[in-house]
């Protein structure tokens, strides 16, 4: 008789709120006389630390969108308005959001409308994201500041590269968020931030501890929701009580044995690369919990600072030390999210949360994860007889999604995990 798998959430409803929150007080932002900077890339945290200004971090309104099933609405608009479907569709998601207020073209749910900003702010990882900051400062004219931020293919580059971004920011950011802001950028504020965000970040670690368990006690997807503290409530109350909740549910189901798929535990513990498919979480999933399988960890998810202990408030330069984060530290975002560095990074997390296989998630808004995906499953699979499969699709665009493609994929990994059981 086969075994019936079903999924037993963890309670994330305290998310909404907290989303909810963060996109409302940036909706009223511009009513209570303050300024307003989008920003794509990790340096959004330079205009978080900012007085009189509210801040939008762009892949977080994808997945906002996403997640408030606007995405697909949102993106017609911008394809109405003349963009290309082959092209990044955050990008879109927003050319089509500010197309629908210069030409106020309806919306079903209003709360996807935010204000236009004042700065755009790209810590450009990845090509599109100056494409889309130089394309809304051509069709609208806001400010748009672009700040190189290459990833090093070695880890000798890493502390050259540094001193280039850190010298970016402090000669060309920070005056144009004081210029745009009117005030003058608050050291002691970014300071703050970082105590209390690396306080829940530590927290959040705990959390990940429980993912290693055997079996797992929640899922990948559990912490895709729970990010939104990390990154829309940073440095604030909320995020750390969400967290505090999260550890207290994870250890309550330690102590009564309570796995996150019934009825005794997963069957199939795995890999996933790439963005999370925030339109299509449920749909994702419901295609692996009925063979027993879960997402279990992955290299973005984890790129959110697996270090935070070595973040240091009280730097003598702290405009600095969010780059040395990001560059030298051992966290080394823009190292880990290269093929070369990345392959290095997860190697490692197959090893900690004993992976059975791998899904690879090539999505065309994306390229830069995409980049050396066959080489590294190649690699992988050659060295610890891991086998890994690509998807391919799109985190909010249901038009290159496709469910019989996922469906196929994932029972071929599945099936590969199995004759290598034998």
């Amino acid at each position: 008789m086969s075994v019936e798998y079903k999924l037993n959430r963890l309670d994330t409803s305290g998310v909404g709120p907290l989303v909810d929150k963060h996109w409302r007080e940036l909706r009223e932002a511009k009513e209570k006389g303050m300024k307003v900077a989008w920003s794509s890339g990790p340096l959004f945290v330079y205009s978080y630390a900012t007085p009189n200004m509210a801040s939008h971090f762009m892949a977080g309104y994808a997945a906002y969108c996403g997640g408030r099933k606007m995405a697909d609405e949102v993106l017609e608009a911008a394809e109405k308005y003349g963009e290309l479907r082959d092209t990044c569709s955050y990008h879109r998601l927003h050319t089509g959001m500010m197309a629908m207020i210069a030409n106020d073209w309806p919306v079903t749910d209003p709360r996807v409308i935010l204000p236009l900003p004042d700065l755009l702010i790209s810590g450009r990882f990845c090509t599109e994201m100056s494409h889309y900051m130089e394309a809304i400062y051509r069709r609208f004219g806001v400010k748009a500041v672009i700040i190189e931020l290459p990833v090093a293919r070695k880890t000798e580059d890493l502390p050259r590269i540094e001193k280039y971004v850190t010298d970016q920011v402090k000669e060309t950011l920070i005056p144009a968020i004081e210029k745009t802001s009117g005030s003058k950028f608050n050291e002691d504020n970014l300071r703050r931030i970082f105590r209390d965000w690396k306080e829940t970040c530590i927290i959040r670690n705990k959390c990940w501890e429980f993912l290693k368990r055997k079996p797992a006690l929640w899922t990948l997807w559990d912490y895709g929701v729970s990010i939104a503290p990390i990154f829309y409530a940073m440095g604030k109350p909320e995020s750390h009580a969400y967290y505090v909740n999260l550890l207290e549910q994870l250890e309550e189901r330690a102590a009564k044995n309570i796995p996150a798929v019934h009825p005794d535990g997963e069957k199939y513990r795995l890999y996933w690369d790439g963005w999370l498919p925030w339109a299509f979480l449920g749909k994702f999933l419901r295609l692996m919990v009925p063979h027993g399988a879960i997402p279990i960890s992955g290299r973005y998810p984890w790129e959110f600072f697996p270090y935070p202990e070595d973040i240091n408030p009280e730097a003598d330069d702290i405009i600095h030390e969010w780059i040395r984060v990001l560059y030298t530290s051992p966290n080394r975002l823009a190292y880990h999210d290269g093929p070369w560095g990345g392959k290095e990074h997860i190697e490692k997390l197959l090893e900690e949360y004993s992976i059975d296989g791998m899904l690879f998630f090539s999505s065309k808004t994306c390229r830069m994860w995409n980049l050396g995906q066959l080489d590294i499953i190649d690699k992988i699979e050659r060295k610890y007889g891991i086998p890994g499969i690509v998807i391919e699709g799109d985190m909010i665009d249901s038009s290159m999604v496709s469910e019989d493609q996922l469906r196929t994929r994932i029972e071929a990994l599945l099936e590969m995990i199995d004759a290598r059981r034998r």
